[in-house]
């Protein structure tokens, strides 16, 4: 059996060592691509298990030798993601922002400075952005409730703005 066989072997008996990796560098269960990261996880162990095997015979240090490369190598593909999709999300924020020029240009009628704060709060994420409230009542510390109550005071203004 070579090294590298033995060391998926021994990355299947050590499966709590990898999702504590994981864990440590906040990759959870519930993200959609866990069992990739998981997956990556076993191949490096296996490779960092063949790799020290060649260099040392005792392995009573390799516990902590493999946790640390694995918590280093999981940061390095994390920011490598975050990078790429840093890069480009620009392209897609662009052509998001399109559409709203046009919204813009059907509401002239609204007097902006007659909106309140939570007003121009609402028309912009739930109106425009069509966020739900529940997540705009966590974002601004509301009960929905209260959101609510808002959105039905703002559309009273915007009948009146339009009727003007």
């Amino acid at each position: 059996m070579n090294n590298l066989e033995a060391g998926f072997l021994n990355a299947l008996d050590n499966q709590r060592l990898i999702h504590g990796v994981l864990k440590k560098v906040h990759i959870y269960v519930t993200r959609s691509d866990y069992d990739d990261y998981f997956q990556e996880a076993m191949i490096i162990y296996a490779k960092t298990y063949q790799n020290y095997c060649q260099t040392n015979d005792d392995l009573s240090n390799f516990g902590r030798y493999v946790f640390q490369k694995l918590t280093w190598k999981m940061l390095d593909m994390l920011r490598q993601e975050k990078k790429y999709h840093d890069f480009h999300s620009l392209e897609e924020f662009d052509f998001q922002r399109v559409p709203e020029e046009n919204i813009y240009a059907d509401l002239d009628f609204v007097n902006i400075a007659e909106l309140t704060k939570m007003d121009r709060i609402i028309l912009q994420e739930h109106f425009i952005e069509e966020q739900p409230l529940v997540i705009l009542a966590k974002r601004y510390n509301h009960t929905t409730r209260n959101l609510r109550y808002c959105r039905n005071r703002l559309l009273q203004k915007l009948r009146h703005m339009s009727v003007r």
